[in-house]
């Protein structure tokens, strides 16, 4: 990873964010305010000894902004094998985001694998994604995906499959697990682009996004292999399976909300 200055920075109790932490509804991409949220419980419960993160969930209330964010965290529980964080995100005296985060102390288990040794990706290898000219034409300020280099391949089910890797960190100290989930977040998008064709409407907005991880990410690349299904009620859901260049690490869901055509 190239050596830039974090996504997020804190002056005081304030949060600012990079021009790069945009996305293309209005305020902070999801990807981002997953990072700045789920990331600042990684950080503390790194220094606090809670064990690695295993699930998390996010609700997207409204349009983040960049800058003048401040956070509230609260433990649930805390202690034992297992602790659950709260952490709200608010700006302009109002609530505009929540997560929650489960942490798990390790446990040696004899006879059950551990993390893998032998790489099964090559994602440098892979060739660049292309954006499709329909979404160069009416996305030419897609902050987000500027932070990561995009690889593009076909899982071994027939999915399309996207490789991530991060250009700069969002945290001043690593946060592999919300890392993985931000790009995560990326994934309706991919539904849209593979299908060569926007649907009828006018947006396709995530309200929340759920991650779940069945060991930590090992290297600076995550592929995502998502699939998508909306209807004419003006829902949909994206689901993803994870990877990392070791295997399959976990998945990822979210609920989308079809705005109106234009």
């Amino acid at each position: 990873m190239t050596e830039l200055s974090p996504v997020f920075r804190r002056e005081g109790d304030i949060w600012q964010a990079a021009p790069q932490a945009q996305g293309p509804f209005g305020g902070m991409h999801g990807g981002a305010v997953a990072a700045l949220s789920i990331g600042e419980m990684e950080t503390m419960a790194a220094e606090k000894g809670w064990g690695a993160l295993v699930s998390a969930n996010l609700y997207l209330l409204r349009p983040l902004p960049l800058e003048g964010i401040s956070s509230r965290m609260t433990p649930v529980r805390e202690g034992g094998r297992i602790a659950v964080i709260e952490n709200e995100l608010w700006a302009g005296g109002k609530l505009q985001a929540k997560a929650s985060a489960c942490f798990q102390q390790p446990l040696s288990i004899e006879g059950l694998p551990g993390t893998p040794e032998r790489q099964v990706f090559e994602p440098e290898t892979f060739p660049a994604w292309e954006r499709p000219a329909f979404f160069k034409a009416s996305n030419t300020n897609q902050g987000f995906l500027d932070l990561v280099d995009i690889r593009d391949t076909r899982h071994e089910d027939g999915m399309r499959a996207k490789w991530f890797r991060l250009k700069r960190g969002f945290h001043s100290a690593p946060t592999p697990f919300s890392a993985a989930m931000a790009v995560a977040d990326v994934s309706t998008l991919f539904t849209v682009t593979d299908a060569g064709a926007k649907p009828n409407a006018g947006g396709w907005p995530n309200a929340d996004l759920s991650f779940h991880l069945a060991r930590q990410p090992k290297g600076e690349w995550i592929g995502v292999a998502q699939r998508g299904a909306w209807h004419g009620d003006g829902r949909g859901m994206t689901e993803s399976e994870i990877f990392d260049a070791y295997g399959r690490i976990g998945r990822s869901c979210q609920s989308v909300v079809l705005l109106p055509p234009m």
